[in-house]
């Protein structure tokens, strides 16, 4: 086996793997935390006395803290009603991290597959090779702004720098789609060159 040609593929693989793998202690700090968790709020209905939804009237809107039971935030501005707030940017770590995982594996089996089949067509390895490497560095992209701008300051929102990441993200998905769809070809190139080198 010589993976010459798909080395850097592994071994960036490798890296983005262990990198999400110690963003994990900071990932489940989320669930404890007040700032990643959607803001609690209740609204004050005046029913005027009438079983009719029409006629019933909002006159306040209040919001105040969560409540936290086992992890959970909880508003109970009514009597005997919890109903769980959301945390958004948890389930967008969780993402991040899954997403940074499967392109890193999508790397490496990429550089696997370029690497061990040198009977394909150079020109289709490297760019298989590169391709995947531009899709597993970028693809997170902009999750990982999304979570650590959060960590860093509860109040963050993307701003400006939304209309570069999320571009971002599109490429780095695209380019893994084609590193993958050259891999397959360089895959059934090399397998039609096996009965060729086998009566050699």
């Amino acid at each position: 086996m010589n993976l010459d040609m798909g080395n850097k593929n592994v071994v960036i693989g490798l890296i983005m793997i262990l990198l999400f793998l110690s963003m994990s202690f900071f990932i489940e700090r989320t669930s404890s935390l007040h700032a990643f968790n959607a803001k609690a709020a209740a609204v004050v209905i005046d029913t005027k006395n009438s079983p009719d939804l029409l006629k019933h009237e909002v006159t306040d809107v209040r919001k105040g803290p969560a409540y936290r039971t086992g992890g959970i935030y909880f508003t109970n501005y009514y009597p005997a009603s919890y109903v769980p707030v959301p945390n958004n940017f948890r389930e967008t770590a969780y993402g991040m991290r899954l997403y940074g995982w499967l392109y890193a594996l999508f790397g490496i089996a990429v550089g696997f597959i370029v690497g061990t089949q040198p009977q394909a067509g150079l020109g289709l390895r490297k760019a298989a090779s590169w391709l995947a490497v531009v899709g597993t560095l970028v693809y997170p992209i902009r999750d990982s702004v999304g979570f650590w701008g959060r960590w860093l300051d509860p109040n963050y929102a993307f701003g400006w720098a939304g209309p570069i990441v999320y571009p971002l993200k599109w490429l780095g998905g695209a380019a893994m789609f084609l590193a993958l769809l050259l891999a397959l070809v360089v895959f059934v190139q090399d397998c039609k060159q096996a009965p060729a080198r086998a009566r050699q």
